[in-house]
């Protein structure tokens, strides 16, 4: 697998680069210690983040913005700003990837409960919009910033060596 189709091609195609990827890589991960260690601490943090939007109640205000006939932040194209590394790290984390939607309005992830994603996109968790800093304190987003901060060094560092894997994979040294 080229590491081209993980960043390129329709979304549908990057779903299915991200399945790809777990079929060949997920019994080789499973036996990766330093994996398993670091992507341990990524679910961590990353619930941490799901927990703390939670507590803002996040998902309900982005759901409804979304919903508006002028769209939001979730809106359809955002589906279009996830990859396939970041697929198979929500498929190693048991997370069904698939569309739960096909409104022509809405992200195609985003579920009743907001988005499937244990894994975000990035845009995702760096953006946040109006209705979000008017519905919460300073506090609230300071910390859903540090929250996410983490979560994204982590991730970016499990994707470098996920990357580098398959690098050695596709030049047949794994």
């Amino acid at each position: 697998m080229m590491i081209d189709s993980c960043y390129s091609g329709s979304v549908e195609s990057r779903i299915a680069a991200g399945q790809s990827l777990y079929q060949l890589l997920a019994d080789q991960l499973r036996k990766d210690v330093h994996f398993m260690h670091e992507f341990a601490k990524l679910i961590g943090h990353a619930e941490d983040v799901n927990h703390h939007m939670g507590s803002m109640r996040l998902a309900p205000l982005c759901i409804q913005c979304s919903a508006k006939p002028t769209g939001g932040c979730c809106s359809l194209f955002m589906a279009g700003e996830t990859d396939a590394l970041q697929m198979l790290m929500n498929l190693f984390a048991d997370i069904e990837v698939i569309p739960v939607r096909d409104d022509g309005n809405e992200c195609i992830f985003l579920g009743e409960n907001g988005c499937i994603f244990l894994f975000k996109p990035m845009f995702c968790l760096n953006y946040n919009c109006y209705h979000i800093h008017e519905k919460s304190t300073s506090a609230e987003i300071a910390e859903l910033e540090r929250l996410t901060g983490v979560v994204l060094c982590k991730h970016y560092e499990l994707e470098q060596y996920l990357l580098g894997i398959i690098r050695r994979k596709h030049d047949g040294e794994v």
